[in-house]
C-alpha cells in the first residue's frame, strides 16, 4: 500500500481530491471482490498469444492471395493454349497439398500454444521462491505433455506434488496457522507428591501432613 502514500502528502485528502490525484497519478484502483482483476501476466500471456495467431493468420492470407493470383494468371493463360492447362491443373493440385499442410501445421501450432497458455496459467496459482524457479517449473510441465480435457491438464496435479517432494525449495514454504481453539493441556499435581530441593530438611507440619497421608510411612526427622 506503500504506492497510495505518495497521493497523500503530508495531509488528508476528500474523495473528490483522492480521486483526483489517482487521476493525475495514472492509476487504475479496482475491486477485487468482483473478479474483474486479471494479473498481469495472464494478461500478457494472452495477448503474445493472441498477437501471434494474428500474424500467422495474416501471413497465409497474403501468401493465399500471391497463390490465387499466380493461379489466375495461368488459367488466362491456358484458355489461349489448350496445352498449358494439364500444368495449371497440376499447380491447383499442388496449392490444395499445400493449403491442407498448412492448416494441419497452423492447428498444431495453436494447440501448442493453447497448452503452453494452460500450463503458465496453473503456474502462477503456485507461489515459487524466485522467478528462476517459476521458469523451471513451467518448462518442465511443458516438456510432459499432458493431455488436455478441456481446459483441464490431465495428470498435472501429481506432477506438482512431485515436484514439491523433489524440490521443496522451488516454493515458498508457508506456516501453518495456530489453531485458535487448541488449548494448552492443565498441569495436575497429585496429592501427597511433596517434593523438596536436594539438602533441604523439612517442617514438622510437612511431616505430619505426610504421616497423615500416608500412615505406613515412616517418620524420619533428618527429612
Amino acid at each position: 500500500m506503500d504506492f497510495l502514500k505518495k497521493l497523500f502528502g503530508d495531509g488528508q485528502l476528500t474523495f473528490e481530491q483522492f480521486a483526483e490525484a489517482v487521476k493525475a497519478a495514472k492509476m487504475n484502483l479496482v475491486n477485487l471482490a468482483d473478479g474483474g482483476y486479471v494479473s498481469q501476466a495472464k494478461f500478457d500471456d494472452k495477448v503474445n498469444g493472441l498477437t501471434q495467431q494474428v500474424t500467422q493468420l495474416n501471413e497465409q492470407i497474403t501468401q493465399r492471395d500471391a497463390d490465387m493470383a499466380t493461379l489466375r494468371t495461368s488459367l488466362e493463360a491456358a484458355q489461349a493454349d489448350a496445352s498449358k492447362l494439364p500444368g495449371v491443373q497440376q499447380s491447383l493440385s499442388d496449392l490444395q497439398t499445400k493449403y491442407a499442410q498448412d492448416k494441419t501445421k497452423y492447428e498444431a501450432d495453436m494447440a501448442k500454444q493453447r497448452y503452453e497458455f494452460a500450463v503458465r496459467e496453473k503456474a502462477n496459482g503456485l507461489k515459487f521462491s524466485s522467478t528462476a524457479a517459476k521458469k523451471a517449473f513451467v518448462q518442465e510441465a511443458i516438456s510432459k505433455d499432458f493431455k488436455m480435457d478441456g481446459d483441464t491438464l490431465l495428470g498435472y496435479e501429481d506432477f506438482v506434488t512431485k515436484y514439491k517432494a523433489d524440490d521443496p525449495g522451488a516454493f515458498v514454504q508457508e506456516t501453518p496457522p495456530a489453531d485458535p481453539n487448541k488449548t494448552t493441556p492443565p498441569t495436575i499435581t497429585l496429592p501427597g507428591k511433596h517434593e523438596k530441593p536436594s539438602g533441604a530438611k523439612r517442617s514438622l507440619a510437612e511431616l505430619m501432613q505426610m504421616k497423615n497421608e500416608n500412615p505406613d510411612m515412616e517418620i524420619n526427622f533428618d527429612m
